[in-house]
């Protein structure tokens, strides 16, 4: 990651605000990688591979990233630690807290494999119902009502959000734009999608009585900041009565985070020498 930044998440709601957008798109990169078990690769940094390594792979000057999570299954509590360089791992443990019971390299990824891991959200294109397919009509009509609902309640009253049989959402972002390219960027930036999320979130926990923790990305400046503050309040109040924990990942601006809870991320300007 940038540089060192530590924060213990609220159960149901936690808004992390970072200098920049792109920054917010960095930190959820390290989320997938921190849970992903196809990334693990410590033979890249033997001596032998290491030369090759650096020039194909990661970089001639790869960087070095150590990161760490406390999460909570049903049943117990785990602290797991990964160290990267570049994309890949190269080091790994898994401890379960409370008990002399500990996980290292390749057995760690085993038992990650089992978990239920955290839907991590980007604002790809393709990340359409990447947190819950509609498994019925009456699943995708209820998501669909979800979606609009709040979107009125924020200020769009001709909101016209859409969700296919093959759970590809639509916003209205996409109907002026004339390329089916440009379409679906724009669709995918829209500030609706933070909707589509939090109303497949919703359905999930009721279909199946639970959700796994969600991370998205929402950037700010799309929207102003009434329209912006008045969205993740409602984020916030849904992810109680719902009983969901729902991150939301925000570029900083300083009218909205006087206005909200926010956790801030350190300024990379800090770390500049002089």
């Amino acid at each position: 990651m940038w540089y060192p930044f530590s924060a213990e998440l609220d159960p149901n709601n936690s808004i992390i605000s970072a200098e920049s957008y792109y920054e917010i798109g960095e930190l959820l990169g390290l989320l997938k990688w921190m849970f992903a078990t196809n990334n693990h690769h410590p033979e890249l940094m033997d001596r032998e591979n290491l030369s090759n390594s650096r020039r194909f792979l990661v970089g001639r000057t790869p960087r070095r990233t150590e990161f760490s999570v406390t999460f909570r299954t049903e049943k117990s509590e785990y602290r797991l630690r990964r160290c990267f360089v570049g994309q890949y791992s190269m080091e790994a443990r898994l401890q379960k807290i409370g008990t002399s019971i500990t996980y290292h390299g390749q057995n760690v990824i085993q038992v990650l494999s089992k978990f239920h891991k955290p839907f991590i959200v980007g604002d790809r294109p393709n990340d359409n119902s990447s947190i819950f397919k509609p498994v019925d009509n009456y699943c995708r009509s209820a998501m669909i009502a979800l979606a609009n609902n709040w979107a009125r309640m924020i200020g769009y009253q001709d909101s016209r959000i859409g969700l296919d049989y093959t759970g590809r959402w639509s916003t209205p972002d996409e109907f002026d734009s004339l390329s089916s390219r440009r379409r679906s960027v724009r669709a995918s930036m829209s500030p609706l999608r933070i909707l589509t999320n939090l109303a497949q979130a919703v359905m999930r926990k009721r279909t199946y009585g639970a959700c796994v923790p969600v991370f998205c990305s929402f950037n700010v400046e799309s929207l102003s900041e009434f329209e912006a503050i008045a969205m993740l309040d409602l984020v916030k109040n849904v992810c109680i009565e719902e009983g969901l924990q729902f991150i939301v990942g925000i570029n900083s601006k300083p009218q909205i985070s006087s206005m909200i809870d926010v956790i801030e991320t350190p300024k990379l300007s800090i770390y500049e020498a002089d």
